[in-house]
Order: structure tokens, then C-alpha cells, then sequence
């Protein structure tokens, strides 16, 4: 029958192997550190330097820019063409316009017509 562990012992357990896996993750970060060669350290230290082939010209930020603008107004376009079909779709189903629709096809007047036109757009 196994015994019961005590609280003290069982924390004291626990702190043992925190305090060993912190050990084991420093060791092992100190021997990656210790085997990587000098100019791969100092790469990983140093950021890249830019030369003047990397830097985006002038002309490439104005291209962008007039890209960027072309994007936004065709963005804006099909927003207009969606709340204007959203506006003619809410006028067509309107009672009125249901309305003088059927005012219209039981008598296909020009005065039924006109007011047909008028409500439903």
C-alpha cells in the first residue's frame, strides 16, 4: 500500500524540478551559444544594412500611390453601384409601387404609366 506524500514534500518536488528545468534550459542555451561561429553571431546581432539597389525608388512610391488611388475608386464605384441598387430595390418593392405596378398591368394607360415611373423609379 502506497503512502500518502506530505505537502511539504510534495512542493519541495515541485520546486526541485523547476529549479532543474531552468537549469537545463540555460545550460542548453549556453552550449547553442558557445558552438555558433562569429560571423553568424554578429549577423544575428547586427540588422541588415541597406544599399541603394534594396531602397524603393521615387517613381515606384508615385506608381504605388497612383495603384493605391485607382483600388480606392474602384472600392468607391461598387459601393455607389451596391447602395444604388440597395435604393431602387427598396422603391420597387414599395407599396405604392406594387401598387400602381398592378394599377399598370390591369390598365396599361399613360397616366397608370407615369405614375408607375414615378414611384418605382
Amino acid at each position: 500500500m502506497p503512502q500518502p506524500l506530505s505537502f511539504w514534500k510534495l512542493t519541495l518536488a515541485i520546486a526541485a524540478g523547476i529549479w532543474l528545468g531552468c537549469l537545463a534550459v540555460a545550460a542548453t542555451a549556453w552550449l547553442i551559444w558557445r558552438d555558433v561561429p562569429p560571423a553568424l553571431a554578429t549577423r544575428l546581432v547586427q540588422p541588415p544594412v541597406a544599399t541603394p539597389a534594396t531602397l524603393p525608388s521615387p517613381r515606384s512610391n508615385e506608381e504605388m500611390f497612383q495603384q493605391y488611388l485607382q483600388r480606392q475608386q474602384a472600392v468607391q464605384e461598387q459601393q455607389n453601384r451596391q447602395i444604388e441598387k440597395s435604393a431602387q430595390e427598396k422603391r420597387f418593392n414599395s407599396a405604392p409601387c406594387q401598387f400602381w405596378l398592378q394599377q399598370y398591368q390591369a390598365n396599361p394607360t399613360q397616366g397608370n404609366r407615369e405614375k408607375m415611373d414615378g414611384y418605382c423609379g
